[in-house]
């Protein structure tokens, strides 16, 4: 016969099954609710704070290549093969119905040449490669030089002709040929033609001076980085309906100025020339103050410029949900005046102060000029 069940332990099963009362299930409800909400108000802040990191490190990523392109096309400036002073191209045979490379800045007889506050009108009557509307106001900066490596001579005989054939598209692409003190740009089919009419430059061993393809780099800020309208020109439904302004560069193919993009975000830029004011030859090379025009130094303020500080403005490549940035200016030319603000683009662009900015600058020699004046 079975003995009968402790009361006591009865009594405790009983509890056990009874589980939780209402108040601690409210309770208990309320302290996951609230560690719930820690636990996502952390993860959204934790993403918040990864999204500004990332977005400043592509800002500062955007700074770093820009810098680069410009910096490598001004301590190239001014090579042009075999010189010793800085000199005087001039344009040979057909290149005359080609034009000029883009706005005939060969007539400027100078490696580095700018243009301070532009509009898209007075950018494109002076430069007529840039589009009205692929170009934001601000300044131009050009550059002329010879690419580093010079037509290869096959057969070692000092004749430039078979070595410029052997090259694809050789006839339409533009060459520079100097001496010490003077240098022709031409197309490489009219390269027969130098050295039937004896004007090509030789040595005294009559083997040719070295031939180097000639390039020209114009860079500017374009409103967009991919402009689908006619003629690749920027629209207001460019990239996805919210334009990024783009440092762009033209460049020479051939004989045909090609616009080619850069860096996102560039949103401003400016250019303040480093000129050596003192004449020649008692120059040193050194930039004694920058200025945005050097001809107010003095008529040959061009030949003068021996360094160029770039300063860049760069935004962030999207909005940043709640961050307001009309309370900052930003004075890229170091006049102590705000040159921009994110207010005045508020009746093109509504979303112009929810992004992130910074500023970064460099000063960038030109060497080939300013080794020449004795720096």
């Amino acid at each position: 016969m079975l003995s009968a069940m402790n009361p006591v332990r009865t009594h405790r099963l009983a509890m056990r099954q009874a589980g939780l009362t209402l108040v601690e299930l409210m309770v208990a409800l309320t302290l996951g609710l609230f560690l719930t909400l820690g636990l996502m108000l952390m993860m959204s802040d934790s993403s918040r704070t990864f999204k500004i990191q990332d977005d400043y490190a592509r800002m500062q990523e955007n700074a770093v290549a820009s810098l680069r392109y410009v910096s490598e096309s001004l301590r190239h400036a001014g090579f042009y093969g075999l010189v010793a002073e800085t000199i005087t191209l001039e344009p040979y045979g057909t290149i005359g119905a080609i034009g000029n490379d883009c706005g005939n800045t060969l007539t400027s007889g100078v490696p580095v040449f700018g243009y301070d506050a532009m509009t898209p009108a007075t950018a494109n009557a002076a430069l007529p490669c840039i589009r009205t509307q692929n170009f934001k106001p601000g300044p131009i900066l050009v550059t002329r030089l010879a690419t580093g490596l010079a037509v290869p001579d096959p057969n070692n005989d000092g004749n430039f002709t078979d070595g410029m054939v052997a090259q694809a598209g050789y006839t339409n692409t533009l060459y520079v040929q100097t001496d010490a003190n003077f240098g022709y740009v031409f197309r490489g089919g009219d390269f027969g033609n130098l050295v039937t009419s004896n004007l090509v430059k030789r040595f005294v061993t009559n083997r040719q001076f070295p031939v180097f393809p000639y390039q020209v780099h114009v860079y500017y800020v374009r409103p967009c980085s991919r402009p689908t309208g006619a003629n690749a020109t920027c629209q207001a439904s460019d990239d996805s309906g919210r334009p990024v302004p783009t440092l762009v560069r033209q460049e020479l193919d051939g004989t045909t100025m090609v616009e080619r993009p850069l860096a996102e975000g560039v949103e401003r830029v400016s250019f303040r020339y480093g000129v050596d004011t003192l004449p020649a030859p008692d120059g040193d090379g050194i930039a004694d103050r920058f200025v945005a025009d050097p001809l107010s130094i003095s008529g040959d303020g061009w030949a003068r410029v021996v360094s160029v500080r770039v300063t860049l403005l760069v935004r962030s490549p999207t909005v940043i949900s709640g961050y307001d940035d009309s309370s900052k200016s930003y004075d890229l030319d170091g006049s102590g005046a705000a040159d921009f603000t994110c207010t005045t683009e508020l009746g093109t662009e509504p979303t112009a102060c929810a992004f992130k900015r910074a500023l970064f600058s460099q000063v960038i020699q030109v060497r080939n000029i300013a080794f020449r004046r004795g720096a």
